[in-house]
């Protein structure tokens, strides 16, 4: 037996005040009366009770000790060598997914079911039951440690709330089971969601606990912008949306660019129907952030309003130095997100590279070149910094790196290449960071190289010795590389999924209210983040976007709790000792006060 106060001892020194309330004679008080008639047979009956008056005395006595004894060993808080030294240890995890927000019939959210559902057994949190809470969407986290005291558990759970975000509760119960995996004693998982996960533990008792009725819902699966290849000052608009019911369903749906109605389009579903829309061409003004919104009520709201973003154009400004190459003038001159300005060799000096996005040195690589030192951004064509002696004939594309962004939606491998100068990836001093997207066995044809925040490109072959320019993949490849190189692609990913997770690049940053953040984020809310740089700023969508956390149909599971006899000792076994200690003082206490009314004790 542990007594955790065992400062409560030291009343025991009021024990012998108690006892000398009774051994103390008790003063009659005299009185003049009369006659002593009425007084004859009490005298005569005192002395024969003299012995049963001292008995009852000590009775008394005997159970005022008691009493004041079951009273101190309640104060001293005494625990049972069992439960102190392992104890019950219970793990909480509450479905924090988008799916949780599903308002039921009464009005209340399958949210709030499960948070007052968890605040039940944390009020069974003691010295012999510690508890812990967990939250679990995309990702797990710890929202309240082992804790025998349910006033902190509370609070943990008065701070959760349901994210927009999807996930699966499979790396919540692992973590779980590394919790307890160190605690002596009963273990188990409690679960509280509406759908009953198909996983177990094998370590620790699971149970689950339902909330949440099956119910109809409507829902936008996507939503996105993306400019026209054949005119990037323009964009188009796709919009899905999903009948997660049995039931048809026709509304309309409303189309918003910054803020301003932009069109309503109606839509007529069929029971779990699908509808897939593409509007017409979309200029590209303002912020470019558009929003669609279902003009519907059903049980989840989250996935009634979707957002995206049209990045807005950048001008590239470019600076192209040659002697004269008519396939890049006009490409350049054509594509209005390019500026650019023509210069010759002769007049070309370095320096210059830093008042311009991006630098095009077409076979005019300058004398002592030296690219460690030079400031600026360039693309070298045919003569580069990288060649070696010897000439390519008619190389052909063996390599293609599909993930470079210089090559993204470009073709090459059908290209003429006349003959190409023999390029080496070197070994430069520094932080530089290299890579050949484009090879012809072991001979590069294009090379990147980073280091910090400068970029370099280099083709190795000359573009009039090729077909290249006469193919789409020109204009595509020269675009990429030139806003590759001005870094406009950094802010390319205009959406993501609420719960997923991206790292920022150096110098980037995400405001949220009056907070900044940096390095790395992970939205858990649906809506518009702001990505800012030290020259720019874009905007990010974030979405839900995931049919689990849409659809709403699935019966409620049963929930899983342990057997009656098994759930009532346990319950009894929850019953702290002091509280049976000043349970039994109060029982003696109430004995003790009929006793003295019916007069067998004093």
């Amino acid at each position: 037996m542990t007594f955790l106060h065992a400062w409560a001892f030291g009343f025991a020194g009021l024990a012998p005040v108690i006892a000398l309330l009774y051994f103390m004679k008790v003063r009659r008080r005299r009185a003049t009366v009369s006659t002593l008639m009425f007084w004859q047979r009490v005298l005569v009956e005192n002395p024969r009770r003299t012995a049963f008056r001292r008995l009852r005395q000590l009775l008394s006595l005997l159970l005022h000790l008691l009493i004041f004894a079951l009273i101190l060993l309640a104060l001293s808080r005494p625990e049972s060598a069992r439960f102190a030294g392992q104890g019950n240890s219970t793990v909480l995890i509450l479905d924090l997914r988008a799916r949780m927000q599903a308002i039921e019939s009464d009005g209340t959210s399958r949210f709030e079911k499960a948070r007052l559902a968890a605040g039940d057994y944390a009020r069974q949190a003691g010295p012999q039951n510690a508890i812990a809470i967990l939250s679990a969407a995309a990702t797990t986290e710890v929202a309240a440690p082992f804790s025998d005291d349910e006033k902190p558990l509370h609070d943990a759970l008065a701070q959760l709330i349901p994210t927009d975000s999807g996930g699966d509760l499979d790396a919540a119960v692992k973590l779980a089971d590394e919790l307890l995996v160190s605690r002596p004693g009963e273990k188990r998982i409690v679960v509280f969601t509406d759908a009953e996960p198909k996983i177990q533990s094998p370590k620790s008792e699971i149970e689950f606990v339902a909330v949440g009725e099956p119910h109809d819902n409507l829902a936008i699966t996507r939503f996105s912008a993306r400019p026209l290849l054949n005119s990037p000052q323009t964009s188009e608009v796709l919009l899905e949306l999903r009948n997660f019911g049995d039931k048809p369903a026709r509304g309309s749906v409303e189309l918003y660019l910054d803020d301003a109605l932009l069109d309503v389009k109606p839509f007529d579903l069929k029971p779990d129907g699908r509808l897939v829309t593409a509007s017409p061409a979309l200029p590209r003004a303002g912020h470019g952030q558009l929003r669609a919104r279902l003009d519907v009520k059903d049980a989840l709201a989250v996935d009634n309003e979707a957002f995206a973003t049209i990045p807005v154009p950048r001008k590239t400004h470019v600076l192209l130095v040659t002697r004269g190459n008519w396939f890049l003038e006009k490409m350049l001159g054509a594509d209005e997100l390019v500026a650019f300005e023509l210069l010759g060799p002769e007049s070309f000096k370095k320096e210059m590279a830093a008042s311009f996005d991006a630098v095009v040195l077409d076979d005019a690589l300058p004398p002592n070149f030296d690219l460690t030192s030079a400031p600026g951004n360039f693309l070298f064509v045919k003569q580069t910094p990288y060649n070696v002696d010897g000439i390519l004939d008619q190389p052909l594309v063996s390599d293609v790196d599909t993930q470079s962004p210089l090559l993204r939606l470009v073709t090459l491998q059908n290209v003429t290449f006349l003959r190409s100068n023999r390029a080496a990836i070197p070994a430069l001093p520094g932080e530089w960071k290299f890579s050949a997207p484009l090879r012809s066995f072991e001979n590069p044809l294009i090379i990147t190289a980073e280091r910090g925040g400068q970029r370099v490109a280099a083709f190795s072959f000359d573009l009039a010795e090729t077909d290249l320019p006469l193919r789409v993949a020109f204009p595509l490849l020269m675009s990429n590389t030139l806003q590759w190189l001005a870094g406009h692609q950094e802010s390319a990913r205009a959406s993501m999924h609420a719960g997923e997770s991206i790292a920022l690049a150096p110098g980037q940053t995400v405001r949220i209210k009056d907070a900044t953040i940096a390095g790395a984020f992970r939205p858990v809310k649906n809506g518009w983040y702001s990505l800012d740089t030290q020259n720019s700023s874009s905007s990010l969508a974030v979405n839900t976007f995931d049919q689990r956390e849409s659809d709403l149909r699935s019966a409620p599971m049963s929930s899983h709790r342990p057997s009656v006899p098994a759930a009532a000792v346990r319950q009894l076994t929850r019953i702290p000792v002091w509280m049976g200690f000043a349970v039994a003082a109060f029982v003696l206490f109430t004995l003790e006060w009929w006793l003295f009314h019916r007069r067998r004790t004093e």
